[in-house]
């Protein structure tokens, strides 16, 4: 472990307390990455007490966030952040941490709220290039929005929603897709992300194929059952997103 950095670990119950001291640098947050990860694991409910903690560089905050993603975010893995300095306060603001992972001025607060929804709640998952993709998001959808207490109207939409974003990727970028739902103060939002170096198609002309089926209408339904759509080109890959209300 870096020598600037000293993290303690301590267990309340059904909580863990985890109080880094030290400098947040580039090099200690993979340190602090660590050990997060293995108590979110291990526990599930994790709080990081920031007293002692001082900030060198303001991106380093997001580490929060991201171990909560990569460890299934909530309600599977819960973190809540206490007692910052005015300098991490800021840092957290600005990055919008505060919206994945709550801010407490208390230990106290923190412990008592540990099992409070945030503001935002995310998860991110890598589907692979086939068939099996577009089924495998729906399942996801089902699973998390009971859990994320989102309506039957918004979790059938969704359901859809995902199915043609993935089915669109797989057929057209032919490399895995990276899938990321998030519930926040908009609604639903479903992002598929792929590694195509070529940019996204757009919609598919309608058309009928052998079987007598008729392709190109999904994204079509897909702007009109959703609020907000669009596409992120980029050189590596495209990310298509959709925004549900609810």
């Amino acid at each position: 472990m870096d020598p600037s950095l000293d993290i303690a670990v301590h267990h309340h119950g059904q909580v863990v307390v985890i109080h880094p001291r030290g400098l947040l640098t580039v090099r200690t947050t993979t340190d602090l990455r660590r050990v997060l990860v293995r108590e979110l694991v291990d526990h599930g409910r994790v709080i990081v007490d920031l007293d002692g903690f001082r900030l060198t560089r303001e991106s380093c905050v997001t580490v929060f966030p991201a171990v909560l993603t990569q460890c299934g975010g909530w309600p599977s893995a819960k973190v809540a952040l206490c007692r910052p300095d005015p300098a991490m306060a800021q840092a957290l603001a600005a990055r919008q941490v505060s919206a994945l992972v709550p801010v407490y001025h208390l230990r106290l607060e923190a412990e008592a709220a540990i099992d409070e929804r945030p503001t935002v709640v995310r998860m991110r998952v890598q589907l692979p290039c086939d068939a099996g993709a577009p089924a495998m998001s729906r399942r996801l959808v089902r699973e998390m929005c009971p859990k994320w207490q989102v309506d039957d109207g918004v979790e059938d939409t969704a359901e859809f929603v995902v199915s043609e974003l993935v089915s669109n990727a797989v057929e057209h970028a032919c490399t895995g897709v990276g899938l990321t739902l998030e519930r926040g103060p908009r609604g639903l939002r479903i992002a598929v992300r792929d590694a195509s170096p070529v940019g996204f198609p757009g919609p598919v002309k309608r058309s009928t194929d052998p079987l007598g089926r008729v392709r190109g209408r999904g994204l079509e339904l897909v702007r009109s059952l959703t609020k907000a759509w669009g596409v992120d080109v980029q050189p590596d890959g495209n990310t298509v997103w959709a925004e549900i209300a609810g």
